[in-house]
């Protein structure tokens, strides 16, 4: 992979990252800065554990994740992401800080994500989380309250 296309994939994904935070602080609406980081046939694949879980295709597909998912979390954080490239793939390792929509609760994980681009856009992604269990049960503490 040429030093530009590096470059390039870099820049997406720090868009990609700063769209998806400003959707979420927003609560939703405009998703048009996101779907510029994805390509056309772009798929996100979530543990189907998750309240937003499954395959989510197209920019369709991903703008009616986003939409669950903001129902989850009012804002996130993806802080010092370590990325490895190999050619058109790049893993992620980074921490999130999140907070709860329901009720400003702020959580943090560790999270391992898969990137595979097209032309430079975002065409899957496989988001890794280290406890699915312990995210749930945090989800799950309160909701009832």
């Amino acid at each position: 992979m040429s030093q530009s296309e590096e470059t390039r994939i870099s820049k997406t994904l720090d868009s990609f990252y700063k769209a998806e935070s400003a959707y979420l602080r927003a609560g939703g609406g405009d998703f048009a800065a996101i779907a510029a980081t994805l390509d056309p046939e772009c798929v996100i694949y979530q543990p189907a554990s998750l309240p937003y879980g499954g395959e989510w295709r197209g920019h369709n597909g991903f703008e009616k994740w986003m939409q669950l998912f903001t129902q989850v979390w009012s804002s996130m954080e993806v802080t010092n992401p370590e990325q490895t490239s190999m050619g058109n793939v790049v893993i992620s390792r980074s921490h999130v800080y999140a907070e709860r929509r329901e009720n400003g609760e702020r959580l943090d994980w560790p999270l391992l994500q898969y990137f595979k681009f097209r032309e430079g856009l975002i065409a899957e992604l496989w988001p890794f989380y280290w406890d699915t269990a312990a995210l749930i049960d945090q989800l799950q503490r309160g909701s009832h309250a």
